[in-house]
């Protein structure tokens, strides 16, 4: 099992009150797209080749993720038109080399054993192996009945349940049966696959309780930001060190120039109250802020002092903190260690607090040069932006939407 197929064009029009500028598998949940999370995931099953089947806004899953994603080789099947699942799997069977092919729905995170399931299905030489999930007083799913062999034997339509086993979307499939059918082009896989193929075919139902969550409403999309915390490849405890960049993270950036003075020095809205709710989550909070207009002569290092302090006594006031602030005054011509991308203001903290451990830090910043400034020196970055997705670690929209999350 080294190929996967992710159903990834879905409208998603249930949850376009919540996100409307990317397809629904690039929704951004705690920091990174969903279809992050399921590739992440299928990364640690060893999965090689993953193939996306796209349609709806596809230029952004197709941007983001290239052909490569953490040692994951990926290929786009496009639709150009609506095919449905079927037809989605079908064009997306035709970039597969595998006898054997993974499934999953784009919108659904079923964390089961991967590996378990296949043994499952080579066991019981099975056309057709489909993961249920066991699930008490539900109405939004219908329920996948099976035998004591664990033999697909009919599907319930939605409907009000007490309890019962639910489709989780992931499958294993059998290319050599599903091609054999010849299907038209455009069909439902639901409908015409599962519904009716089950009493001809070996279709075995495996179960497993592991955690399950469509994002497809709006009330569950708003459930995974906290319950996805679980999953991250960090885990903040009170000794870590927060690095922080100024500029367009705690005030406001001025495109096309220079904070000058306390008259043109304004606070995000929320980032004072971060700045309190993280002083209570990290050991240290240090300011790493590239300064070249002290450089070019717009302002003195007394000037940018002043900015300083005063950022330092309002953060104060709403009961934060900031250890210490460190910028560069050089030009970019200088190119000095100090200057981010170069890690000095680092090096620096950590000559003044011995112990920051930079593997068990965090570089939030809105620039590309914050990133690498965190990449290199190991720490985890954490990229401001309005969409909310890029290929750094995390990705939040503000400075309190990322405290308020952790």
């Amino acid at each position: 099992m080294n190929e996967a197929i992710i159903l990834a064009g879905g409208l998603g029009t249930r949850l376009r009150s919540e996100v409307n500028q990317v397809p629904k598998s690039m929704a951004p949940i705690f920091g990174k797209p969903f279809l992050r999370w399921q590739l992440d995931y299928l990364h640690s099953f060893g999965i090689k080749k993953v193939v996306l089947a796209v349609g709806y806004l596809s230029d952004a899953i197709v941007q983001y993720f290239g052909d490569k994603y953490n040692g994951i080789s990926i290929q786009y099947a496009y639709e150009k038109e609506p095919l449905g699942t079927g037809g989605a799997i079908k064009q997306a069977l035709e970039l597969t080399t595998s006898e054997t092919v993974l499934i999953l729905n784009g919108d659904t995170m079923f964390r089961l054993d991967l590996d378990k399931m296949f043994r499952f299905y080579t066991e019981n030489n099975a056309d057709f192996t489909l993961a249920l999930k066991p699930m008490q007083d539900f109405e939004r799913y219908g329920v996948v009945d099976f035998d004591s062999q664990y033999n697909v034997t009919g599907f319930q339509e939605k409907q009000k349940q007490t309890k019962g086993n639910i489709n989780g979307g992931v499958y294993l499939l059998n290319k050599h049966i599903f091609n054999q059918l010849q299907f038209p082009d455009k069909f439902s896989f639901e409908k015409e696959f599962l519904e009716k193929q089950y009493i001809q075919y070996k279709f075995k139902a495996y179960i497993d309780n592991g955690y399950f969550l469509d994002i497809g409403i709006p009330k569950d999309y708003h459930k995974a930001q906290k319950d996805f915390k679980a999953f991250a490849d960090f885990k903040i405890k009170k000794n870590w060190t927060l690095f922080l960049d100024r500029d367009g993270v705690i005030n406001q950036h001025i495109k096309g120039g220079y904070v000058t003075g306390l008259d043109n020095f304004k606070f995000i809205e929320g980032s004072l109250e971060a700045i309190s709710v993280l002083s209570k989550k990290f050991n240290r909070i240090v300011v790493v802020t590239n300064q070249q207009c002290v450089g070019k002569g717009i302002i003195t290092e007394e000037e940018l002092n002043v900015i300083h302090k005063y950022l330092q006594q309002k953060v104060e006031e709403h009961n934060g903190r900031i250890d210490r602030i460190y910028f560069a005054p050089q030009l970019v011509s200088e190119n000095s260690i100090y200057r981010k991308p170069n890690t000095g203001m680092a090096d620096q903290a950590k000559k003044d607090f011995s112990e920051i451990d930079f593997k068990q830090s965090i570089m939030v910043g809105d620039s590309i040069s914050d990133m690498e400034f965190g990449k290199n020196k190991g720490m985890y970055t954490v990229f401001i932006h309005p969409l909310g997705i890029s290929k750094y670690n995390f990705n939040f929209d503000s400075l309190i939407a990322f405290a308020k999350s952790i």
